[in-house]
């Protein structure tokens, strides 16, 4: 899933809907990490929580670039979230994807990401806000199963 939307084409962002009570957190945390980052666009770095740079494989400390973030990504997929960011980057808008970090041992990590561009100014200033929402299980490298 890789979606990205320009900022005056969607209404909304974190409306509550009428009649649908917020979501119970002690159940979200049974079941994933929801973690903030957010990127600056006038010098290219991006700001990650502890849980994120670890699933990521990256230092505890640190400014890295979009490279570095995505280069653990499944190499299928990591274009589109490339090309995602890029678009994000030019004007204000909110975007969404999933996909697979691999490590180093072969185990994946489901990764989802929301998050928006915004603050544009003459003089290059911008930033991407957003989540990482990471499932509280790894896939081992095995074959899928059979659900016939």
């Amino acid at each position: 899933m890789f979606k990205i939307a320009r900022a005056d084409s969607i209404s909304g962002i974190g409306v509550q809907p009428h009649g649908i009570d917020a979501p119970d957190l002690d159940v979200i945390s049974h079941y994933c990490r929801i973690e903030p980052f957010e990127a600056n666009l006038a010098t290219g770095t991006f700001q990650l929580g502890p849980a994120a740079r670890y699933h990521h494989q990256l230092p505890e400390e640190g400014e890295f670039g979009l490279y570095n973030l995505v280069k653990c990504y499944d190499e299928e997929y990591r274009n589109h979230v490339l090309e995602l960011y890029e678009l994000a980057a030019m004007r204000p808008s909110s975007f969404c994807f999933s996909t697979t970090i691999i490590h180093a041992d072969g185990s994946q990590v489901p990764v989802m990401c929301i998050g928006e561009s915004s603050n544009f100014s003459d003089d290059g200033d911008g930033a991407i806000n957003g989540v990482f929402v990471f499932p509280k299980f790894k896939l081992l490298d095995q074959p899928p199963l059979n659900t016939q």
